[in-house]
């Protein structure tokens, strides 16, 4: 088995015996608490000497699976694994010793829970790595051997030893088949979730290539007719509009080109401090004279001096293109509130670039019709789009999502609150944003 196969193996060990934070506190919590009443009804020295050995083993496992890094992974895992088994015979020594003649019956109740417990806490677990499982089956047929040897002697008659024999053969059968039909499940749900990323990715970049196709296309369909034209042109001033119409559409060419490495990321960018509340307000009067008449735009004033750490032009682009849908959503008439304020936490925002302790949110928001919530998480996809086919389909919000990805942010689309769709472009704050007037 290659290398990085057994550090996967150790992750997914990690993950089954510490990944539930709950689990692992009502786990030792419980444990924690049968010490303490046992150690009023028993022999201290037994339950507590039980307690020090299993405290032991359980914490020599967490340094192997969390602590330890590097090093030999295949030993590792071997390691985890021996750790494990003995974990597991330390921990159903107790319970076996609570049964075992003469017994009171709360002893005897607490051993037989202790058990059952042993077998639950296997049974659970969400992921089954099958190192785990097979020293799981392990343990449950020496468990099985201990309770066959402990109760036989207070058996009379063969017929009641059979029984109990062919009662804990069933058992233990049923138990590792659980554990199979388990570990089967994860598997096929494991499956089932690879096909779904492959189909998706396949359906964003059909999705992607269609779109940059059919954007090209109609680009290269201009540039040829207009010099199919200017060839049969005589009149210089027919000749001279032939080629700037082929200028115009070549030009459109490159700015798609532009859009395709702003939504990868890869565009180039002179990030310098911006200072929003002057650029919120200039922006504004662009956007008076841009939009369609019936557009409102409102520019919420900033209550604290705020600055980002951007490329100035990209992030006006970025904002007029936002801006932009929101007038193809509602349909020329409408109004765009525009804001900006410091976050000091983002939540459900992947991928999130930000490492520093704050950043600034700059928010767009139309009270437009809004969109569908499944259809939300695919709006930053290439070319896609929530319009009918004639209305066109580009890199809008690729683009803005790439730029912000790009920036050191991200951007996250969400429904407003009075309808409309809210879009928040998080950048980082610039360094100086406290000193800027």
């Amino acid at each position: 088995m290659p290398r990085h196969a057994y550090d996967i193996r150790l992750e997914e060990m990690r993950r089954a015996e510490y990944g539930s934070r709950g689990e692992l506190l009502i786990r030792y919590g419980i444990m924690a608490a049968a010490v303490l009443v046992l150690t009023l009804t028993l022999d201290p020295r037994v339950t507590l000497g039980w307690a020090a050995a299993y405290g032991t083993l359980e914490a020599s496992l967490a340094a192997v699976l969390i602590l330890g890094s590097g090093g030999n992974a295949r030993l590792r895992y071997g390691l985890a694994l021996g750790i494990y088994l003995m974990s597991g015979l330390c921990f159903m020594t107790l319970p076996i010793y609570l049964i075992v003649p003469p017994v009171q019956t709360a002893h005897a109740f607490a051993g037989a829970t202790g058990i059952v417990g042993l077998l639950l806490y296997s049974l659970q677990r969400s992921q089954r790595e099958p190192g785990l499982m097979a020293v799981d089956c392990v343990l449950v047929c020496i468990l099985g051997g201990a309770l066959a040897i402990v109760l036989m002697p207070q058996l009379d008659s063969w017929a009641d030893r059979l029984t109990v024999i062919l009662l804990i053969i069933a058992l233990g059968v049923y138990y590792v088949g659980s554990l199979i039909s388990g570990w089967r499940q994860e598997r096929s749900l494991r499956d089932a979730q690879q096909r779904y990323a492959t189909s998706q990715k396949a359906r964003a970049l059909g999705q992607f290539v269609g779109g940059v196709a059919h954007d090209f296309n109609n680009q290269l369909t201009a540039i040829l007719g207009f010099l199919d034209l200017f060839e049969t042109l005589d009149s210089p001033a027919e000749r001279s509009a032939a080629l700037n119409e082929i200028r115009s559409a070549a030009e459109r060419a490159a700015r798609t080109v532009q859009q395709l490495l702003a939504s990868s990321g890869r565009t180039r960018l002179n990030p310098a401090p911006i200072q929003m509340g002057d650029f919120l307000y200039g922006l504004g009067e662009v956007l008076t004279d841009l939009l369609d008449p019936g557009m409102t735009v409102e520019v919420v004033p900033l209550e604290d001096p705020l600055a980002v750490l951007a490329d100035a032009d990209m992030l006006e682009t970025c904002v007029i293109q936002l801006c932009l849908n929101a007038q193809d959503a509602t349909g020329g008439h409408g109004l765009i509130r525009l804001s900006c304020e410091r976050r000091t936490s983002i939540q459900a925002l992947a991928p999130m670039e930000i490492t520093a302790p704050s950043c600034i949110a700059l928010i767009v928001e139309d009270d437009g019709p809004g969109v569908a919530p499944e259809a939300l998480p695919l709006l930053a996809e290439p070319f896609y789009t929530t319009k009918s086919a004639s209305e066109g389909r580009g890199l809008g919000l690729s683009a803005v999502a790439g730029f912000a990805r790009q920036s050191g942010g991200g951007l996250r689309l969400e429904s407003a609150i009075q309808g409309g769709l809210r879009a928040v472009l998080f950048l980082p704050e610039a360094p100086t944003s406290q000193q800027l007037p």
